[in-house]
């Protein structure tokens, strides 16, 4: 039984780790397509 629950909270620290990561490469990709957008306007 403990060995379930450890493995059990094991596998969901991954996925919260894993999602925090992804969400935080998205908003840096966000970031830097934003300022290749501000450059580009401002060339305009």
């Amino acid at each position: 039984m403990f060995t379930i629950l450890t493995v059990l909270t094991l596998f969901i620290s991954s996925m919260f780790v894993v999602s925090v990561a992804s969400t935080i490469s998205a908003l840096h990709r966000e970031s830097e397509e934003s300022k290749k957008l501000n450059k580009h306007h401002k060339a305009l």
